[in-house]
């Protein structure tokens, strides 16, 4: 009775259409969340109901109940991940960041049409074997990276995938970029990062800290309550790039994937 339940009011939250049909069959995703209406036998039982193939499942850390249960079933963990934080002041009321000021021929402005090509291309160069897509080998290798380079695409062209991309460009060529999407949930308003990257050729120039900034800007002129970011945990410089102006760590998650013919 409990699967029955379940089917019903949550089937479609669980399918994952993009990534069914990116890597060829049949994927769920879920949260945490998820396990608050079913147990994890239970769940494995709906999710082999069902002809799933694989599962992606982010949680919490603050739920190694679950994450234990899983990996006793055959999960395993592929990625994890910080997010962190920017409230754009400190305790005194002080901005945790300074103005960019830059004389080196690098700009930081506002993305352009123009630009889709060139955010392509440098995600292409940056996200190859990255995050729970690539540390998964039974997954192939050119859909993983497709992951991501359709993410950033489709954060070019679409206002529902990202609301706002701010870049470091250098004699019209974009160096780096940062997509981000805003949110409102209840009172809140707030906008998450989607995607980013420096090209490898204007590495080490403190252009990702810097484009950070421009979002937090935005970010203050908009009334947003805060800006925030999901980081790979052992992505350091990253990491030292955000918490440089102001982020700071607020939550962490594991991604696990299960593979049913996996899982016992």
């Amino acid at each position: 009775m409990v699967i029955i339940k379940f089917v019903f009011g949550n089937y479609m939250s669980i399918y994952s259409e993009i990534n069914s049909n990116r890597f060829g069959f049949k994927i769920g995703k879920i949260d945490d969340n998820f396990f608050d209406d079913i147990s994890v036998e239970d769940s494995i039982e709906y999710f082999k109901q069902f002809n799933y193939e694989l599962i992606f499942a982010r949680i919490d850390f603050s739920r190694l109940d679950i994450i234990n249960s899983l990996e006793k079933r055959g999960f395993t963990i592929k990625d994890t991940q910080c997010t962190l934080r920017n409230t754009f002041t400190d305790r005194d009321g002080n901005y945790v960041f300074k103005k960019v000021e830059r004389n080196d021929g690098y700009i930081l402005r506002e993305f352009k049409d123009s630009d889709t090509d060139m955010i392509v291309d440098i995600t292409k160069q940056s996200f190859k074997n990255y995050g729970h897509y690539g540390a998964d080998k039974r997954l192939d290798s050119k859909d993983s990276l497709n992951a991501y380079v359709d993410w950033a695409y489709n954060s070019c062209i679409n206002d529902n995938v990202a609301s706002k991309i701010f870049v470091a460009s250098k004699d019209d060529e974009v160096a780096g970029y940062i997509a981000y999407k805003k949110f409102i949930e209840e009172d809140k308003t707030y906008a998450a990062g989607v995607i980013g990257a420096v090209s490898p050729n204007h590495r080490r120039k403190g252009l990702f800290p810097d484009i950070d900034i421009i979002a937090l800007e935005w970010g203050i002129a908009n009334n947003f309550d805060w800006e925030e970011h999901n980081v790979l945990m052992d992505n350091f410089s990253v990491t030292k790039s955000h918490m440089s102006v102001g982020f700071r760590p607020q939550k962490f998650m594991v991604t696990l994937h299960g593979w049913l013919d996996e899982i016992n």
